[in-house]
């Protein structure tokens, strides 16, 4: 079994008054989701154009999103935070998280308030431990005998995941998931040395910002 967690940002952008599509879900009618995306980067002041992951989606690999864009990203991500309206601990990582993909199939994407810092989600469940998740809605998880089933039939709140996944229940071995986690964290390690560059670059002057945007979660302590 070969299991990869791939890291995303979601990039939202939606109050650029650009119409939004009428037609859902987005991973069905991915041309007009991609078309409103990126009307509304380009109206944001994004630079560079953006390539989904998942047609239709407003997730980005890490090494998909050029210099200049993730420079505004960061630039404003963190701009409440350098004017001084938000303390440190109440800025949350990039917003996203991370594809789980098992023998070259997309399992299971990031939910509704994901973010980067859920490595730690990923990691303890490698260790076979039971973890908070940030995001919502959240598979059950059940383990036994070095794997874990991921059950995504409950669905929480009545929230459905998104995008629809192809499996209810997967089964994943946790030696190969603890190898996804340490690539998915050489991934983040060396996307952390980006943000270093650019608040050295912009003179953001924030202290650790690798740490802040990527790895920084409260509730995961």
């Amino acid at each position: 079994m070969k299991v990869e967690l791939i890291p995303v940002i979601e990039i939202g952008y939606n109050n650029q008054g650009i119409d939004v599509p009428e037609k859902y879900p987005y991973w069905e009618n991915s041309e007009l989701w991609d078309k409103y995306h990126e009307e509304s980067y380009l109206k944001a002041g994004f630079k560079d154009r953006l390539i989904p992951y998942l047609p239709g989606s407003s997730l980005y690999r890490l090494c998909d999103i050029s210099d200049s864009n993730l420079t505004k990203l960061v630039k404003d991500h963190t701009q409440d935070f350098r004017d001084g309206k938000y303390d440190r601990s109440q800025v949350s990582a990039l917003f996203g998280g991370y594809v789980l993909k098992i023998n070259g199939q997309d399992k299971f994407f990031p939910q509704c308030c994901g973010e980067l810092a859920d490595i730690e989600y990923w990691e303890r469940i490698s260790e076979g431990k039971q973890s908070y998740y940030e995001g919502h809605p959240a598979p059950q998880t059940y383990f036994s005998q070095g794997s874990v089933t991921m059950d995504f039939s409950v669905e929480e709140f009545d929230e459905p995941f998104q995008p629809s996944l192809p499996d209810k229940k997967i089964i994943i071995d946790l030696q190969a998931l603890k190898i996804a986690v340490e690539n998915a964290k050489a991934e983040l390690r060396e996307f952390g040395q980006r943000l270093v560059k650019i608040d050295k670059e912009e003179k953001l002057e924030i202290n650790k910002i690798d740490w802040l945007l990527i790895w920084e979660n409260p509730n995961y302590e």
